[in-house]
């Protein structure tokens, strides 16, 4: 797909105090919202022409259901939400803030030649702030703010490389390789599902990072080399061509042989769909098939919880207690992510292991309860004893063992 910077000249004054550059990793000629829509109109999830998709519900960090989610394949740009995840882990641990300011290199600026940038001076020594430099990379895709963000955290890129893997393989990602901080380079991959799960808790530990995936438009700053602005527009279609303006993210990409690429994300008063599309056919395509998924995740499906702490469970018996038998209660809540048709068909199966036996303290565990969908086992909670309980004194012992003998207990 094309990659174009536009400059664009309003009078004479304009040109001496601003040069503006209109951003855009593809060509915005190729959307069409009519198109976009009637694809939209006509697609079901279960026929989605995609070559793999994944969607995922950020709220239960997990993924739901794909269609060849563990095909390795390339993504472009959207490899960079693994820079975004480092950065703003990086800002959530203290180790550097949004007005943490790093300087540009020649490294950076010569790597996002001919692409999607902010025309960053490395030989100016120019410097930005983390902040800039994520706006940078959230709205126009820009290779020399990722490009800044990677060595700033890493000290050199290949160090934060290093780091970028060693997320993926902290966070499961099997099917992914990187070998640069921008997409660019050809030789590494990643697949729908890992992008899926990266998102989900990527979204789950640091939701404001939609405060700049959703934006659209803005205005790059050049201060430290007093440079004209620079002007950023986004690519995604859903927000920037007001296809799907509820979604707030999160980044787009192509590849020559892979095709469209793009990870989506929306969220109502519940719950946040995640949504992965690799391998659409077009810009429209790509639009028309992730909405369709992250409707269909806030739709179809649901994060409830099933269980409460403290919930009571049963009375068991107890050997030797005051009482014979003492109460027991749920030890955690518990919650689960389905298709919101099945939370009726959970059957909850109280499994009792442990022999109590008196004197006894609350917090006790003595057992399991196991939620259970058809064959399935969805998790488990342990059952604890809601009470303490002293031992019964000798004499009420001894007359129960009496009644026992004459199959009175």
């Amino acid at each position: 797909m094309k990659r174009f910077w536009t400059k664009i000249v309003s009078g004479a004054i304009l040109v001496a105090t601003l040069n503006i550059f209109v951003l855009s990793s593809f060509a915005a000629a190729d959307f069409s919202k009519t198109q976009a829509t009637e694809i939209y109109e006509t697609t079901k999830v279960d026929a989605i022409t995609s070559t793999a998709y994944a969607l995922g519900n950020a709220n239960a960090n997990l993924v739901m259901q794909n269609k060849n989610g563990d095909a390795q394949v390339r993504v472009g740009n959207v490899m960079k939400l693994m820079t975004l995840y480092l950065t703003f882990e990086a800002i959530g641990e203290g180790k550097i803030s949004l007005d943490t300011q790093f300087e540009v290199s020649v490294a950076a600026q010569k790597i996002s030649e001919g692409r999607a940038r902010v025309f960053l001076d490395g030989y100016k020594h120019e410097k930005i702030t983390v902040k800039q430099a994520i706006e940078a990379v959230c709205i126009a895709s820009a290779n020399d703010a990722a490009y800044v963000l990677a060595e700033g955290l890493g000290g050199t890129e290949q160090n934060f490389v290093a780091m970028m893997n060693a997320k993926a393989a902290e966070l499961g990602m099997k099917n992914t390789l990187y070998t640069d901080s921008t997409g660019i380079a050809k030789d590494q991959y990643t697949s729908a599902n890992d992008l899926a799960v990266l998102a989900c808790d990527l979204l789950n530990k640091y939701p404001s990072v939609t405060d700049y995936t959703k934006l659209t438009y803005g205005l790059f700053k050049h201060e430290s080399t007093q440079e004209g602005d620079t002007e950023m527009v986004s690519s995604n279609n859903l927000t920037r061509g007001k296809f799907y303006q509820q979604s707030d993210g999160l980044l787009v990409g192509s590849d020559s042989e892979f095709g469209y690429a793009m990870v989506g994300t929306v969220a109502d008063e519940s719950t946040r769909s995640v949504a992965v599309i690799v391998g659409a056919a077009d810009e429209n395509y790509r639009a028309a098939e992730i909405r369709t998924l992250l409707e269909y995740g806030l739709t179809a499906f649901e994060y409830r919880q099933i269980e409460t702490k403290g919930t009571f469970v049963r009375k068991i018996n107890i050997k030797d207690g005051k009482e014979k038998k003492i109460k027991t209660e749920a030890a955690a809540d518990f919650s689960v992510l389905l298709n919101k048709d099945d939370f009726d068909k959970i059957e909850k199966k109280v499994e009792i292991t442990k022999t109590v036996q008196a004197p006894a303290k609350k917090g006790e565990t003595v057992g399991e309860i196991v939620y259970m969908l058809e064959e399935k086992e969805l998790g488990r909670v342990e059952i604890v004893l809601s009470e303490d309980m002293e031992k019964a004194g000798w004499f009420t012992r001894l007359i129960r063992k009496i009644l026992s003998f004459f199959g009175l207990d």
